[in-house]
Protein backbone atom coordinates (compact mmCIF):
# COMPACT_ATOMS: atom_id res chain seq x y z
CA UNK A 1 0.00 0.00 0.00
CA UNK A 2 1.64 3.27 -0.96
CA UNK A 3 2.64 6.15 1.45
CA UNK A 4 -0.52 8.53 -0.05
CA UNK A 5 -3.21 5.65 0.53
CA UNK A 6 -2.04 4.85 4.10
CA UNK A 7 -2.36 8.60 5.08
CA UNK A 8 -5.83 9.05 3.09
CA UNK A 9 -7.22 6.16 5.02
CA UNK A 10 -5.77 7.19 8.35
CA UNK A 11 -7.07 11.17 7.52
CA UNK A 12 -10.48 8.85 6.48
CA UNK A 13 -10.48 6.87 9.81
CA UNK A 14 -10.11 10.17 11.73
CA UNK A 15 -12.54 11.97 10.20
CA UNK A 16 -15.41 8.90 11.10
CA UNK A 17 -14.33 8.93 14.26
CA UNK A 18 -14.62 12.60 14.73
CA UNK A 19 -18.26 12.39 13.08
CA UNK A 20 -19.28 9.96 15.32
CA UNK A 21 -18.32 11.88 18.17
CA UNK A 22 -19.61 14.74 16.90
CA UNK A 23 -23.07 12.88 15.89
CA UNK A 24 -23.23 11.51 19.43
CA UNK A 25 -22.42 14.64 21.66
CA UNK A 26 -25.01 16.54 19.67
CA UNK A 27 -27.90 13.28 20.45
CA UNK A 28 -26.34 13.63 24.17
CA UNK A 29 -27.00 17.33 24.17
CA UNK A 30 -30.60 17.09 22.31
CA UNK A 31 -31.29 14.59 25.34
CA UNK A 32 -30.40 16.99 27.73
CA UNK A 33 -32.56 19.46 26.00
CA UNK A 34 -35.80 16.30 26.48
CA UNK A 35 -34.81 15.78 30.38
CA UNK A 36 -34.85 19.75 31.32
CA UNK A 37 -38.54 19.78 29.41
CA UNK A 38 -40.11 16.97 32.06
CA UNK A 39 -40.10 19.09 34.54
CA UNK A 40 -41.38 22.45 33.30
CA UNK A 41 -43.61 20.25 31.26
CA UNK A 42 -45.38 19.22 34.46
CA UNK A 43 -45.34 22.49 36.20
CA UNK A 44 -46.92 24.04 33.34
CA UNK A 45 -49.66 21.09 33.06
CA UNK A 46 -50.46 22.24 36.67
CA UNK A 47 -50.89 25.88 36.23
CA UNK A 48 -52.88 25.42 33.52
CA UNK A 49 -55.12 22.75 35.46
CA UNK A 50 -55.07 25.33 38.30
CA UNK A 51 -56.03 28.35 36.12
CA UNK A 52 -58.98 26.24 34.78
CA UNK A 53 -60.35 24.85 38.09
CA UNK A 54 -60.27 28.66 39.29
CA UNK A 55 -62.39 29.89 36.66
CA UNK A 56 -64.63 27.03 37.41
CA UNK A 57 -64.56 27.43 41.24
CA UNK A 58 -65.48 31.57 40.31
CA UNK A 59 -68.29 30.62 37.85
CA UNK A 60 -70.37 29.09 40.41
CA UNK A 61 -70.63 32.38 42.28
CA UNK A 62 -73.27 35.30 41.96
CA UNK A 63 -70.87 38.07 42.21
CA UNK A 64 -69.20 36.95 38.58
CA UNK A 65 -72.34 36.88 36.83
CA UNK A 66 -72.09 39.44 34.83
CA UNK A 67 -71.19 40.48 31.29
CA UNK A 68 -67.88 41.31 33.06
CA UNK A 69 -67.42 38.23 35.34
CA UNK A 70 -68.37 35.73 32.81
CA UNK A 71 -66.49 37.41 29.49
CA UNK A 72 -63.27 37.23 32.10
CA UNK A 73 -63.68 33.73 32.96
CA UNK A 74 -64.24 32.27 29.49
CA UNK A 75 -61.41 34.09 28.18
CA UNK A 76 -59.55 32.19 31.31
CA UNK A 77 -61.08 28.71 30.10
CA UNK A 78 -60.19 29.51 26.08
CA UNK A 79 -56.68 30.53 26.99
CA UNK A 80 -56.11 27.30 28.91
CA UNK A 81 -57.49 25.12 26.76
CA UNK A 82 -55.21 26.90 24.15
CA UNK A 83 -52.14 26.69 26.58
CA UNK A 84 -52.83 22.89 27.30
CA UNK A 85 -52.98 22.32 23.36
CA UNK A 86 -49.86 24.04 22.77
CA UNK A 87 -48.04 21.81 25.43
CA UNK A 88 -49.14 18.55 24.11
CA UNK A 89 -47.26 19.60 20.95
CA UNK A 90 -44.23 20.25 22.70
CA UNK A 91 -44.01 17.58 25.08
CA UNK A 92 -43.50 15.47 21.43
CA UNK A 93 -41.07 17.63 20.85
CA UNK A 94 -39.19 20.15 22.85
CA UNK A 95 -35.84 20.51 21.19
CA UNK A 96 -38.08 21.95 18.31
CA UNK A 97 -37.90 25.70 18.29
CA UNK A 98 -41.69 26.26 16.86
CA UNK A 99 -43.55 24.51 18.92
CA UNK A 100 -41.17 26.04 22.52
CA UNK A 101 -42.34 29.03 20.62
CA UNK A 102 -45.76 28.67 19.85
CA UNK A 103 -46.58 27.26 23.56
CA UNK A 104 -44.84 30.38 24.70
CA UNK A 105 -47.13 32.66 23.08
CA UNK A 106 -49.89 30.56 24.32
CA UNK A 107 -48.78 30.95 27.72
CA UNK A 108 -48.31 34.93 27.27
CA UNK A 109 -52.06 34.56 26.07
CA UNK A 110 -53.13 32.67 29.31
CA UNK A 111 -50.72 34.97 31.65
CA UNK A 112 -53.12 38.00 29.80
CA UNK A 113 -56.53 36.01 30.81
CA UNK A 114 -55.61 35.72 34.75
CA UNK A 115 -54.28 39.08 34.83
CA UNK A 116 -58.06 40.93 34.77
CA UNK A 117 -59.33 38.30 36.44
CA UNK A 118 -56.69 38.69 39.64
CA UNK A 119 -57.92 42.24 39.65
CA UNK A 120 -61.99 40.93 39.87
CA UNK A 121 -60.91 38.70 42.34
CA UNK A 122 -59.43 41.74 44.28
CA UNK A 123 -62.08 43.94 43.65
CA UNK A 124 -64.93 42.38 44.43
CA UNK A 125 -65.57 41.65 48.23
CA UNK A 126 -68.56 39.50 47.15
CA UNK A 127 -66.34 36.78 46.24
CA UNK A 128 -66.16 36.17 49.85
CA UNK A 129 -69.77 35.60 50.64
CA UNK A 130 -69.60 32.12 50.20
CA UNK A 131 -66.74 30.69 52.62
CA UNK A 132 -65.98 27.21 51.19
CA UNK A 133 -65.89 28.73 47.44
CA UNK A 134 -63.38 31.59 49.04
CA UNK A 135 -61.64 28.86 50.61
CA UNK A 136 -61.04 26.80 47.50
CA UNK A 137 -59.99 30.42 45.22
CA UNK A 138 -57.21 30.94 47.82
CA UNK A 139 -55.88 27.44 47.96
CA UNK A 140 -55.92 27.86 43.78
CA UNK A 141 -54.38 30.81 43.89
CA UNK A 142 -51.84 29.42 46.25
CA UNK A 143 -51.24 26.63 44.32
CA UNK A 144 -50.61 28.47 41.14
CA UNK A 145 -47.95 31.33 43.02
CA UNK A 146 -46.06 27.98 43.94
CA UNK A 147 -46.76 27.04 40.00
CA UNK A 148 -45.20 30.44 38.48
CA UNK A 149 -42.26 30.00 41.29
CA UNK A 150 -41.46 26.58 40.05
CA UNK A 151 -41.71 27.16 36.22
CA UNK A 152 -38.93 30.33 36.86
CA UNK A 153 -36.71 27.91 38.35
CA UNK A 154 -37.17 24.97 35.71
CA UNK A 155 -37.32 27.26 32.85
CA UNK A 156 -33.82 28.50 33.74
CA UNK A 157 -32.40 25.05 33.35
CA UNK A 158 -34.19 24.29 30.01
CA UNK A 159 -32.46 27.61 29.20
CA UNK A 160 -29.28 26.65 30.03
CA UNK A 161 -29.35 23.30 28.19
CA UNK A 162 -31.23 25.02 25.51
CA UNK A 163 -27.53 27.23 24.91
CA UNK A 164 -25.46 24.24 25.00
CA UNK A 165 -27.20 22.21 22.55
CA UNK A 166 -27.54 25.59 20.06
CA UNK A 167 -23.98 26.41 20.67
CA UNK A 168 -22.88 22.75 19.38
CA UNK A 169 -25.30 23.07 16.34
CA UNK A 170 -23.43 26.55 15.35
CA UNK A 171 -20.08 25.99 16.30
CA UNK A 172 -17.79 24.68 14.09
CA UNK A 173 -17.06 22.00 12.13
CA UNK A 174 -19.53 20.51 14.23
CA UNK A 175 -22.21 22.58 12.47
CA UNK A 176 -21.08 20.47 9.45
CA UNK A 177 -22.43 17.54 10.97
CA UNK A 178 -25.70 18.99 12.38
CA UNK A 179 -26.77 20.26 8.90
CA UNK A 180 -26.10 16.63 7.64
CA UNK A 181 -28.56 14.94 10.34
CA UNK A 182 -31.06 17.63 10.37
CA UNK A 183 -30.39 18.57 14.40
CA UNK A 184 -31.89 22.73 14.18
CA UNK A 185 -31.30 24.77 17.22
CA UNK A 186 -33.55 24.93 20.18
CA UNK A 187 -35.29 28.06 21.62
CA UNK A 188 -35.82 28.45 25.17
CA UNK A 189 -39.14 28.82 26.56
CA UNK A 190 -40.69 32.73 27.00
CA UNK A 191 -43.61 34.07 28.62
CA UNK A 192 -44.74 31.21 31.14
CA UNK A 193 -45.01 32.86 34.10
CA UNK A 194 -46.29 36.79 34.90
CA UNK A 195 -44.78 38.90 37.20
CA UNK A 196 -44.10 37.62 40.73
CA UNK A 197 -46.48 39.01 43.61
CA UNK A 198 -50.15 39.39 42.87
CA UNK A 199 -51.28 35.85 44.31
CA UNK A 200 -49.56 36.23 46.94
CA UNK A 201 -50.94 39.58 47.76
CA UNK A 202 -54.53 37.96 47.01
CA UNK A 203 -53.82 35.03 49.51
CA UNK A 204 -53.16 37.42 52.06
CA UNK A 205 -55.86 39.46 51.61
CA UNK A 206 -58.36 36.62 51.32
CA UNK A 207 -56.39 35.57 54.93
CA UNK A 208 -57.21 38.58 56.40
CA UNK A 209 -60.77 39.31 55.81
CA UNK A 210 -61.89 35.65 56.71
Amino acid sequence: MSTSRIVFVALSALLLFWGVGAYNRLVSLRSAVTAAWAPIDAQLRRRQALAFDLATALAELPAMSDEVGRSTLQTVVAATRQAQAAADHAQVRPSSAGAIQSLGLAEQVLDGALRPLRVLIGARAGLLDEPPIAERVQALLHGLQEADEQISFTRRVFKEAVASFNAAVHELPTRLVASAFGFRPAAPLQGASPERGPDSQLVSSFGDRR
